[in-house]
């Protein structure tokens, strides 16, 4: 008796140890997924921010040493890259206040959005049509804010890939699930092109708050990016 009770003695520490084990096995593999994540979540804003924004300095300064410099516009070009070498290091500051993605103005989601039209009519020279219907009130605040992001890297893509001077954006909180719409009249691509973070980021964004992203591209005819809310019978 003596030793059978020894030997389940030994059992049973052997089958704790081995909890134990999965247990830190779990723990590490947890901790693993959350740095792949975080590591994602700043690949996403580094490029829909820093990156993004220093591009389009650069492509604005190769312009005014190549074509711009003895022109009218050569004072006008140069402002518009301090413009946005200053809202840049506003952001690189923001980002590294709290490596969170940028909150809405007091304003609110259209507001801010008029905003960034109005921005890129004045320094980018593209003309962004804003309709808006329904209440912005009805989307939570997380969803408010993923509508604001994946709109703003929507139209960077217009200003970079497009090749138009117009497009139309879309707010439709009435919906049900809401729907949101840019679309331009530009150069478009092939079926399964336009990767890269950009559509990686939107498209976690939208999975992020319950809902999806599609994008329809017909080369020569535009794209349109839709944003679909979550169903509404969700609690995001």
């Amino acid at each position: 008796m003596k030793r059978r009770g020894r030997a389940a003695q030994l059992a049973e520490r052997e089958r704790q140890g081995a909890e134990a084990r999965t247990a830190v096995d779990a723990a590490f593999y947890a901790v693993d997924e959350a740095v792949a994540r975080e590591r994602v979540r700043m690949a996403r804003e580094l490029h829909d921010g820093l990156a993004s924004d220093l591009s389009t300095a650069v492509a604005l300064f190769k312009y005014y040493f190549e074509a711009a410099q003895k022109t009218p516009d050569a004072e006008q070009v140069l402002r518009n890259v301090f413009e946005i070498m200053e809202a840049l290091l506003e952001n690189t500051r923001n980002t590294l206040r709290d490596m969170r993605p940028r909150r809405l103005g007091p304003e609110g989601l259209v507001a801010d959005l008029r905003a960034t039209a109005e921005e890129y009519g004045r320094v980018y020279g593209i003309r962004v049509e804003l309709w808006s219907s329904g209440n912005e009130e009805d989307l939570s605040q997380g969803q408010r804010e993923v509508v604001f992001h994946i709109v703003r890297e929507a139209l960077t893509n217009v200003r970079r890939h497009s090749g138009t001077s117009t497009c139309r954006v879309r707010l439709g909180f009435a919906a049900r699930p809401f729907l949101i719409e840019v679309t331009d009249e530009g150069k478009g691509f092939e079926s399964g092109g336009g990767g890269g973070y950009g559509l990686v980021g939107m498209r976690e964004r939208a999975a992020g708050i319950g809902g999806r992203l599609e994008v329809v591209s017909t080369p020569g005819r535009g794209t349109t990016v839709f944003l679909f809310g979550p169903d509404p019978a969700g609690t995001y």
